[in-house]
Parts: structure tokens; sequence; C-alpha cells
């Protein structure tokens, strides 16, 4: 028997998505197996039969075809090999039900390509997928509905906290977008559902500047943990995420008479001209951070490579020393630097500049968030007012 990548679409519409078959041939005769892969005519070869250079997911889409096309290839040969005949009624069983891979096979695909993921994260998203697989078993990406998010959700609400719950959702959702993008399945079941949002405590929101001045204050450090707590203020007072943290340079930063000014255009995610001139943010304490780690070591990075998992267990460390009864995460760094920048500048535009949003809705929630702001901006026009309301 052999196989073949066919895609005939109903209609000329370049718009109008068809779904790519396998073309089975066996003696004279032809038949198709679905793969669940949907893309538009302009995307695809006849010629190569494949997924054309010019879809954003072409080599993602590709490898799963091939790998879909190798699948049956290999069954054919176990079972001719076994000594049966495989024709179309082989076939017929072994692709029945099988010939779209489900949801959780295709989370563990995407997994094998995410090859920056530390060894503890990987665990966690194995354990997250068998959490999946036993509420969805074997149904397939292309087969999601807002039904079947509705029924996650209420599985999910059932076994865990509201905390756990949220990260699921995260989780899932994430994977569902890109099988979005790579035409796998046609819309977010998401975008269908409104779900309760988890609200964290107040206490694991943000820090007061008295806490941050706490760990300033601590002293005779050792040397890791010292680090890692600058590398957390360092975030406090510039907003990084953990990972923009890890992988920031020593050449990003351009020395002016106002101190350090940070070029972050080249951590992903960031455009092109997100700076900080950490000498004017928070009375320069970034600044102070940055030169005291400028020269403290020989590698690349403003600060030491260390994994995630030593900088969490440090962390809580730090966080008795200081007597900060809350969590404390890079996530809560950023949303510190957010807050206090929102309510020290009052200024959505500069605000989303500073963090790197690209939706001013997000700084707006910081900057009416603020339970001072609307008294400081009052503040500031307290004598003007029968000069300015004629």
């Amino acid at each position: 028997m052999q196989f073949k990548l066919i895609y005939k679409p109903k209609t000329q519409s370049v718009s109008k998505k068809t779904e790519v078959l396998i073309e089975c041939y066996h003696l004279r005769k032809y038949k198709t197996v679905c793969t669940g892969v949907y893309i538009e005519p302009q995307f695809w070869s006849d010629d190569k039969c494949l997924v054309t250079t010019k879809h954003p997911q072409h080599s993602t889409i590709n490898r799963m075809l091939k790998e879909k096309v190798s699948e049956l290839e290999k069954a054919c040969y176990n079972f001719e090999y076994s000594g049966g005949i495989f024709d179309f009624n082989a076939l017929k069983n072994i692709t029945s039900g099988k010939d779209k891979q489900s949801f959780c096979d295709y989370i563990a695909d995407c997994l094998k390509n995410e090859s920056d993921l530390e060894v503890k994260s990987i665990v966690k998203y194995k354990y997250n997928i068998e959490i999946i697989r036993g509420i969805l078993g074997t149904l397939s990406t292309d087969k999601l509905t807002e039904t079947h998010v509705i029924k996650l959700d209420a599985a999910y609400r059932k076994e865990y906290a509201p905390s756990t719950v949220a990260r699921l959702h995260i989780f899932t959702e994430k994977y569902i977008k890109l099988a979005v993008k790579s035409k796998i399945l046609r819309s977010n079941p998401y975008d269908l559902v409104k779900l309760p949002k988890f609200k964290a405590d107040s206490k694991e929101v943000m820090h007061t500047m008295a806490e941050l001045d706490a760990l300033e204050a601590l002293q005779k450090l050792p040397y890791t943990h010292a680090m890692i707590r600058d590398r957390y203020l360092y975030s406090c007072y510039t907003g990084l995420r953990i990972s923009d943290n890890l992988a920031l340079l020593k050449s990003a930063f351009t020395d002016t008479p106002e101190g350090y000014v940070v070029d972050l255009h080249t951590i992903k995610g960031y455009g092109h001209d997100l700076i900080h001139p950490i000498g004017l943010m928070f009375d320069g304490r970034a600044d102070t951070i940055a030169r005291r780690w400028m020269n403290a070591h020989d590698e690349p990075t403003l600060f030491p490579a260390i994994s995630r998992t030593h900088i969490s267990s440090v962390l809580l460390v730090l966080a008795e020393m200081a007597e900060i009864d809350k969590h404390m995460t890079f996530h809560v760094a950023r949303h510190t630097c957010a807050s206090h920048l929102a309510d020290v500048l009052q200024n959505p535009f500069l605000l989303m500049k500073l963090m790197g949003w690209a939706d001013i809705k997000t700084a707006m929630g910081y900057v009416h968030s603020s339970p001072e702001s609307t008294k400081k901006l009052l503040r500031l026009v307290k004598d003007d007012w029968k000069e300015k309301a004629r």
C-alpha cells in the first residue's frame, strides 16, 4: 500500500480552509484518511505535497503531517511482517477513531519542541496532561468545543484550589491557542465561555516600599543570597519578568550622565524602542544594583547564571529574614513595579511604555486601581479651582 498527502479544496476561495488528507493506494483503489489539519489553498504546494513556507506554522504542520504518514507506513509494515495482508479493511481497523491526534497527545508533541523548559516544568506539564487526559480521554484536538472547556472547568474546580484551577486553565488555553495558530482547531472555545476569574489574596499582589527597604537592609548575606536578593529587587524596580531577568546582558547597558539606560529590544516580546532609564526610576535603586554587579563576575549577563528552582527556594528564606508575609515571586515583583509606577506617574502611556505592554487598557487598569490616584490628581489643582473653573 502506498500513502500520499493530498489537498483538494472544495471552493476556489483563498480564505476557505480545507482538510489535508492522506491518500492510500492499494490494488488500483484509493481511500483517504483524515489528518485533522485544515489550511487555506494558498498555503499548499501540489508539487511538494506539503505546506509552503508562506504559512507561519509551516514547519510544525509539515512535521505533524509527515509523522501521520510515517505512522501509517509503520502500521502497514508491522501488519504484513506479522503475516497479514494490509488492505483497506486492516487500514479501517487501525485508523478507526485514531486518524486524528488527541488533544493530550498534541500537547505532548508541543512539549518536545520546547527545548528551554527545565526538568521541573516538564514534570509538572506532563502531570497536567494526565489531568486533562483523565477528563477528555482521547478527544481529538479539532473536536474541542466550549462544552469541553466547561467540562474541564467543572472537573478542575471539584479537585483543586482556585489558584490551581487558574493555572490549569492557563496551561490548557495555551495549547488550544497553538492549535488554532496551526490551523488544527478553527477557533478558541475559551472565547465562547465566561469562566469565573481567579483573584489572589491581596497580600500576594505587591510589595510596599517599606518591604523593599527591609530587603535592601539585609546585611552579611551569603554570595548567592545577596545575588538573588539584588536580582529580585532589580525586577521590583524595573518590572522585568524572570525569563528577561535571567537573560539581561551587560551589553544592553549604556552609561549616561543620568545613569544607566537599558536597551531591551533584544528580549523576546518587547518592541524595538523599549528602554529603561533606570537612573531615573525609583531614585536610581536599580542603577545602584546594576553597578554593583556589572564588574563583579565575568559572565555576559548582569547577574550570574542560576536555576529558577534555586531562586525560588532562596526567596523563601529572604522573605523570612526580612519579615515579609507575602509570596515573593517575579510575578509579584513585576506587579509591584507597575503598581508603584502607576501611583507616582499617573500616566498610562508612559507606564505602558516602561512595562512593555501592547495594550493601553492594561496600563489604565493599574492607574485606576490605585486608591490614592484620585486624591493625588485633585491635590495638583487644589488651589486653582477658581481660576480654572470659569
